[in-house]
C-alpha cells in the first residue's frame, strides 16, 4: 500500500497539488505563530522607571475579598491592567531597617500634566499618561540632570527631556501643570531631566517637583505608590527581598519585587498580552480552516477516484488495506508540506513580527527567537490535521463492497450515508446550543458564546451539504436560464445530477463567506451598537471628554458648573474595584465601576430596568448591569460586598439593575464612595445642561473658552458622542480583515483545486460534447454556468450561516436585529467569491479543450 500510495501521488500531481498548497500554508502560519508565540511569552517589556532599584514593595491587585491571592490564569488579560492599591507611608521605615538595604524611597505619582509651548498637552511617545513624582524618585530610575537645578521650591519643576523636546520648553520658562488636587497652577521649568535610555520612558511624561510640593500634589491619606529598594553594594537581592517580605508581612495585599518591571504597568506589558492574543488566534484559525478545507478536498479527491478504488476492492483489496493507503498519501502529503512549511514559517515569523509593532500590536522590545518546540509542534499539528481530514473520506472509500463497487463508480448514490446525516444534525444540535444559551446569557458574553455556534454550523453545513445544495440547485437555474439561454439548462441537469460534485465545490465559499462576514459583522455591530447606545444614554445639552489625555482634573467639572447659562453639572470617573460573587471559579473579580454623582440621573438615562436610583442618588446603594447581575447572580436588594481602589472594603445594597452596559461600566457607585477612596481621581466626562432660556451659542462660547483654558477638555454634542471611538474602529476591526484575507487565501486554494480536478477528469465528457457539434465556445460556457450553480450555493449558504449567527449575536446584545457593517466588504467578498469559482474551473477546462481537440 505504501509503493501504492507513491505511485498514487507521482501520477495524479493534480489531485493532491491543493491539499498540498493548504497543508503548506496552514503550517507556515502555524510555524511563524509558534515562534511569535513563545517570543511573547518569553519577551521583557522595556524596563521602567524603576530600573535604578534592586526591588520594589507595591501593592498585590490580586487580593481577594477573603484576604487570599486570586491570580489570573493564563487567559485573563485584563486582570494585569488592573492598577496596583497604594500602600501605608509608614511602611519605609520598617523597610529602612532590613538588613542589607541601603536606602528606601516611597514613590509618590500622581497625575500631572504639563502644556508647551503652543498651549498645548505634552504627550509621550506612547500613549496619554503623565505622572508627577517627588525629586527624590528621580534616582530610581535614574533620571539625571541635563540642564538647570533640582526643584528647590513650590513653584519650581523638572521635566524629562523627552518631555521638554516635544513641547519646546527650556530651563527658566513658565509653564502650566494641571493635577487632580490644585487643578491648574503655573510653575518655572528648574531642571531637564534624562533617563540612560530614552525607552524607559517611552509610554509616560515625568514631572518632578520638591517634596513639600509633590506632598500637596499627591493623593492625601500618606499612602505611596510604591516603596523603592537600593541594597548594599555586594548584597544578594534575593536574601534581602527575603528579608524585606518577613518585615513587611507580605501577603495578599502586598508584594516584594525583585523584577522591578513588573512594579508598574507599561505600554510594553499591554502590547504584549495583544501579541498572544492575536497569535494565538491566528494559529487556531489557521489549524480550524486547514481541518476544515483538507477535508472537503479529501472528500472530493476520494469522489473522483471511486472507479479506481472500487477496482481495487474488486481485485481483493480489504477496506483496512484502502485506508492505509489513503493514509500514507495523506501523510507523504504533510511530510512534504513540512519540510517547505516549517523553514518559511521560520522566516515569516521576523517580517511578522515587523509588522504587528508597525500597526501597533506588538511592542518594539519583541524579539523573535527561533528554537526547535514550535517548529516541531508545528510539524507535528500539519501530520495530525491531514490525518483528521482524510478519516471521513478514507472510512466511506473503505466501506464500498467488492459486489457494489462497479455499480457505486459508476453511478454515485445520491443519498446521504445515515452517519452523515447524525453527524450533520450533531453539530446542528451544538449550533442550537450555542445560539440558545447565548442569546439567554445576553450582553457582551452571550454575544460571544453564540458567535461560537459559527464554527460548528460551518460544519454542519459542509457535512450536509448535498442535502442542503439539492434545493438550491433550481433557484442558480433560473439565473442560467436567463444569462446562459443555450447551455444553461444542460449546466442545470449536470449540477442537479451531481449534487456531491456542486457540495464539495461550494464548501470552501461557503467558508469564504460565512466566517469572515460573521466575525467582521460581529465586531462592528457591537461598535455601533455602543455608539448608538452612547448617544441615547446622553440626555445633557453638552460634554466635556478628555482629548490627549488619561481624564480630566475634578477642577474642570467646577469651572463648568460656574459658567453662566448652565443650570446643572455632573462629573463621572471611573475606577476598578474587586466585589464579591456567587461563581464557582472565582470568590470575587475586578471590575468596572463608574462614579455618580446625585445630579447624574437628570443627565444620562441609565435605561433602568429593575429598581430605582434613590439609593444610588443618597449614596446608600449601587447600581449594576443586567449582563453582571445574571452572570454572579445579584438581585436588586442584595447586598455585595467589595473592595475599593485604595483597599476600603464596603458592602452596598443593589438598588438597580441596568442595560445597554456595552461600552459604559459594570457597576455604577456613589461618588460620594467610589471617588473618596480613588486614588488621584480624574473624571471620565463632565455633562452639561443648559439653563433654560439660555442662548445655546453663547453657552457654546462660554464651554469653548473653558477648553481652552483646559486643554485636556474637548466639547461634545450628541453627534460627536455617537463618533466617538471611529477614529480607532479600524484598529480594532484591522485583526478581522487580516484574518479573512488567511481564509480568502486558504479557500481560494482549496475551490482552484476542487474544480481543476472536477474538470481535470471531464476529458471525456467534454470530447463527447465536442464531436456532438458543441463548439468550444459552448462547453467553455457550460463550465461556466456549472461554475455560476457552484457560486449561488456557496454564497447562499454561506451568506445563511453568517445571518443566523449575527442574528443571534445581535439578539443576546441588544435584543433585536441590528446589524453594521461595511457594504463594501460584503460585496468584495461576493463578487471575488464568483470571480474565483469561474477563473478556477475556466482556466483548465480552456486548457484541455486546446490540448485534446477531437
Amino acid at each position: 500500500m505504501l509503493r501504492l500510495a507513491f505511485q498514487t501521488l507521482r501520477t495524479r500531481r493534480a489531485l493532491f497539488a491543493g491539499s498540498l498548497a493548504a497543508v503548506t500554508l496552514a503550517l507556515v502560519l502555524l510555524t511563524a505563530s509558534g515562534v511569535l508565540l513563545e517570543s511573547a511569552l518569553r519577551g521583557e517589556g522595556e524596563a521602567n522607571r524603576f530600573d535604578g532599584a534592586s526591588l520594589v514593595v507595591t501593592g498585590d491587585r490580586d487580593e481577594g475579598l477573603d484576604g487570599k491571592d486570586h491570580s489570573p490564569g493564563f487567559g485573563d488579560v485584563e486582570a494585569p491592567l488592573v492598577p496596583r492599591p497604594p500602600l501605608p507611608g509608614s511602611l519605609r521605615e520598617r523597610v529602612e531597617k532590613v538588613d542589607g538595604v541601603r536606602e528606601a524611597v516611597s514613590d509618590l505619582a500622581f497625575s500631572a500634566q504639563i502644556s508647551g509651548e503652543d498651549g498645548r498637552l505634552v504627550r509621550p511617545a506612547v500613549g496619554n499618561r503623565s505622572l508627577g513624582h517627588g525629586w527624590d524618585s528621580a534616582r530610581l530610575t535614574p533620571f539625571r540632570l541635563r540642564e538647570g537645578t533640582p526643584p528647590k521650591g513650590p513653584g519650581d519643576v523638572v521635566v524629562d527631556a523627552a518631555a521638554a523636546a516635544r513641547g519646546r520648553i527650556h530651563v527658566g520658562d513658565r509653564v502650566r501643570v494641571y493635577t487632580s488636587a490644585e487643578g491648574r497652577g503655573a510653575y518655572r521649568v528648574s531642571g531637564v531631566a534624562a533617563p540612560p535610555r530614552a525607552a524607559l520612558t517611552k509610554d509616560q511624561v515625568a514631572l518632578f517637583f520638591d517634596a513639600a510640593t509633590a506632598g500637596r500634589l499627591a493623593p492625601p491619606g500618606g499612602d505611596v505608590h510604591a516603596i523603592a529598594v537600593t541594597t548594599d553594594a555586594g548584597a544578594d537581592p534575593e536574601a534581602v527581598a527575603s528579608r524585606v517580605r518577613s518585615a513587611v508581612g507580605e501577603g495578599p495585599g502586598v508584594r516584594v519585587l525583585t523584577d522591578t518591571a513588573r512594579a508598574e504597568i507599561s505600554a510594553s506589558d499591554v502590547l504584549f498580552l495583544d501579541t498572544l492574543v492575536f497569535v494565538v488566534s491566528m494559529g487556531s484559525l489557521a489549524v480550524f480552516v486547514a481541518l476544515f478545507v483538507m477535508a472537503s478536498g479529501f472528500a472530493f479527491a476520494v469522489l473522483q477516484r471511486h472507479r479506481e478504488i472500487a477496482l481495487l476492492r474488486v481485485i481483493g483489496a480489504t477496506p483496512r488495506q484502502v485506508k492505509r493507503m489513503l493514509g500514507w498519501e495523506t501523510l507523504c502529503v504533510a511530510v512534504v508540506g513540512a519540510a517547505v512549511a516549517v523553514p518559511l514559517g521560520a522566516l515569516l515569523a521576523e517580517p511578522l513580527a515587523r509588522g504587528l509593532v508597525d500597526l501597533g500590536i506588538a511592542p518594539d522590545e519583541l524579539e523573535v527567537r527561533v528554537s526547535w518546540p514550535p517548529l516541531a509542534g508545528a510539524a507535528a499539528v500539519g501530520v495530525l490535521i491531514t490525518r483528521l481530514a482524510v478519516v471521513a473520506a478514507a472510512r466511506r472509500a473503505a466501506r464500498v463492497r467488492p459486489e457494489e463497487a462497479l455499480r457505486e463508480a459508476e453511478l454515485a448514490d445520491r443519498r446521504l450515508p445515515l452517519s452523515r446525516v447524525l453527524t450533520g444534525l450533531a453539530f446542528l444540535l451544538f449550533t442550537g446550543c450555542f445560539l440558545f444559551f447565548g442569546i439567554a446569557m445576553g450582553g457582551v458574553q452571550g454575544s460571544g458564546l453564540a458567535f461560537g455556534g459559527v464554527l460548528t454550523l460551518l460544519i454542519a453545513a459542509a457535512v450536509l451539504g448535498p442535502a442542503l445544495v439539492r434545493p438550491l440547485v433550481p433557484l442558480a437555474g433560473i439565473l442560467l436560464r436567463l444569462v446562459f439561454r443555450r447551455t444553461g439548462r444542460l449546466a442545470l441537469a449536470n449540477s442537479a445530477a451531481g449534487p456531491r460534485r456542486v457540495a464539495a465545490a461550494a464548501v470552501p465559499l461557503i467558508l469564504m463567506i460565512g466566517f469572515p462576514v460573521s466575525a467582521l459583522f460581529m465586531q462592528t455591530s457591537q461598535q455601533s451598537t455602543a455608539k448608538e447606545w452612547a448617544a441615547e444614554r446622553l440626555v445633557a445639552d453638552d460634554v466635556l471628554v478628555p482629548h490627549d489625555a488619561t481624564g480630566l482634573p475634578p477642577a474642570v467639572a467646577e469651572d463648568a458648573a460656574r459658567l453662566p447659562g448652565v443650570s446643572k453639572v455632573s462629573a463621572t470617573s471611573s475606577a476598578w474595584v474587586r466585589v464579591q460573587v456567587r461563581t464557582d471559579e472565582a470568590e470575587s473579580v475586578n471590575a468596572r465601576a463608574l462614579a455618580a454623582d446625585p445630579a447624574l440621573p437628570d443627565l444620562l438615562d441609565l435605561h433602568v430596568r429593575e429598581g430605582g436610583l434613590k439609593g444610588l442618588v443618597a449614596g446608600s446603594a449601587v447600581a449594576v448591569s443586567q449582563e453582571q447581575a445574571k452572570e454572579y447572580g445579584w438581585r436588586v436588594g442584595d447586598r455585595v460586598r467589595m473592595r475599593l481602589p485604595d483597599g476600603t472594603l464596603t458592602k452596598l445594597r443593589v438598588g438597580a439593575r441596568y442595560d445597554r452596559s456595552l461600552g459604559f461600566a459594570d457597576l455604577i457607585v456613589p461618588s460620594r464612595v467610589l471617588r473618596a477612596h480613588t486614588p488621584d481621581p480624574l473624571l471620565d466626562a463632565v455633562y452639561v445642561e443648559r439653563a433654560s432660556g439660555a442662548e445655546g451659542r453663547k453657552v457654546g462660547e462660554e464651554l469653548a473658552g473653558l477648553t481652552r483654558d483646559w486643554p485636556m477638555a474637548r466639547g461634545a454634542d450628541r453627534d460627536a458622542v455617537r463618533a466617538a471611538g471611529a477614529e480607532d474602529a479600524a484598529s480594532q476591526t484591522w485583526p478581522a480583515y487580516v484574518f479573512s484575507a488567511l481564509i480568502a487565501v486558504f479557500t481560494a486554494l482549496a475551490l482552484a483545486n476542487t474544480l481543476v480536478m472536477a474538470t481535470l477528469v471531464r476529458t471525456g465528457e467534454f470530447a463527447v460534447l465536442r464531436l456532438a457539434g458543441a463548439t468550444r465556445r459552448d462547453v467553455l460556457t457550460l463550465v461556466a454556468g456549472e461554475s455560476a450553480v457552484v457560486a449561488v450555493c456557496g454564497l447562499l449558504l454561506g451568506g445563511g450561516v453568517a445571518a443566523v449567527v449575527l442574528a443571534a449575536t445581535s439578539v443576546a446584545l441588544s435584543g433585536g436585529v441590528d446589524l453594521a457593517g461595511p457594504p463594501l466588504f460584503l460585496a468584495g467578498a461576493g463578487a471575488g467569491a464568483v470571480l474565483l469559482t469561474l477563473v478556477a474551473a475556466l482556466i483548465p477546462a480552456a486548457r484541455l479543450l486546446r490540448d485534446r481537440t477531437p
